[in-house]
């Protein structure tokens, strides 16, 4: 009796596979919400990055060429997702355009303004910005991207709701 006692215990039972299999998908998918959640916040202050770089280079320009330029801010008629385009006025570009996109998260406006003028002798922006970067997938992932009246441009990873 003994022998065959000991062959009976020899593997596991359907009940403790299960359970192991259920904690191991319980492990999964909380390290899968982590990382998709780390994914996410990459994704925003990157964007958010790419916009303080692409506004302050063409500071940058226009205070080199002592120009103007108009930041207008244009809603997309189908998602009304913001994007912004770039009136030149004086120096080499006068009366030139450009654009910018947003690429993987979302541009949301923080002020009533929908036109800033930005002056590249005295290097102010009227009226200051702000402009929220979220998450498309996850709308509590956030950033703030501001532009002071003096040009300075500041991007913020957190921000709070209000």
């Amino acid at each position: 009796m003994k022998g065959r006692a000991r062959s009976a215990r020899r593997g596991f039972s359907l009940v403790e596979l299960l359970c192991v299999l259920l904690v191991l998908c319980a492990v999964a998918g909380a390290t899968a919400v982590t990382f998709r959640g780390a994914d996410e916040r990459r994704i925003v202050r990157d964007e958010a990055e790419e916009l303080r770089a692409w506004l302050s280079s063409r500071m940058a320009q226009a205070a080199r060429e002592s120009a103007e330029f108009k930041l207008i801010i244009d809603a997309d008629k189908t998602t009304q997702e913001l994007g912004f385009t770039i009136e030149w006025y004086g120096g080499p570009r006068d009366l030139e355009t450009e654009t910018y996109a947003p690429g993987r998260a979302a541009i949301e406006r923080d002020s009533l303004a929908n036109e800033h003028t930005f002056d590249g002798e005295w290097f102010t922006l009227t009226p200051a910005a702000s402009f929220i970067i979220r998450s498309r997938r996850e709308r509590d992932i956030a950033a703030l991207v501001t532009v002071s009246g003096v040009g300075y441009v500041d991007v913020k990873e957190t921000l709070k709701e209000q």
